[in-house]
């Protein structure tokens, strides 16, 4: 039987998990700096895309993807390519902006600079569905607090609390970090939070194609 006792364990876990600093976050933050509707349609691709390997984890996408292992592998270096590609972007974009703030230009406000809200709902589904590790960690916390042979009832009703969950805690995310009080304070801040995510996300984009590579060739 599912107790209270494991749902907020769960739950408790999965926030944290959410909380590490990892792609998602950081782009919602780059973004929540810049435009409140843009972060919000960050965190609409990335929960649907959050949503997917939940629900596919859940219903035991685990189990099809230790079957074939070169699955993965495959899916991590097509992963793994697109955060790289990110990575080296925003690293790009945040250093030519360090440069002309030290030259004397004034930081950019506002989302200018940035793509229409549905690439930024793009952008945010494909870095979540980016790295299928997710799902390796999805499993090992599942089966610490779902019974063995629970009825679908109790799967539908955890991967609906993860979802929800996920999608409460990157909207209050966007939603805080996007508030004027906040934005003023990290205007200059900005092209350090593109450096920085750039760096994560190249650092987890050749992690992932390595252990890709790494996969198919065995």
């Amino acid at each position: 039987m599912l107790t209270w006792t494991a749902i907020l364990s769960l739950l408790g876990v999965h926030i944290i998990g959410m909380a590490s600093p990892g792609p998602d976050l950081f782009l919602v933050l780059r973004l929540a700096t810049k435009s409140r509707k843009h972060a919000m349609a960050a965190v609409a691709g990335i929960s649907t895309g959050a949503a997917m390997w939940i629900a596919l984890t859940v219903f035991g996408l685990a189990a099809v993807l230790a079957a074939i292992p070169w699955l993965m592998g495959a899916i991590q270096l097509v992963g793994g390519c697109y955060l790289a590609f990110m990575g080296f972007t925003l690293l790009r974009l945040g250093l030519a902006t360090l440069r002309e703030l030290h030259a004397g230009a004034s930081p950019a406000l506002g989302s200018a600079a940035l793509k229409s809200p549905t690439a930024t709902f793009r952008q945010g589904f494909f870095t979540n569905m980016s790295n299928p590790k997710i799902v390796l960690f999805l499993t090992a916390v599942l089966s610490q607090f779902i019974p063995v042979s629970a009825p679908v009832w109790v799967l539908v009703f955890c991967a609906a609390l993860l979802i929800v969950s996920q999608i409460a805690f990157f909207c209050l995310i966007a939603f805080v970090v996007s508030t004027d009080a906040v934005v003023k304070r990290m205007v200059m801040a900005g092209p350090w939070i593109d450096s920085a995510a750039g760096i994560v996300f190249l650092i987890l984009g050749i992690a992932l194609i390595t252990s890709g590579v790494e996969s198919l060739v065995a």
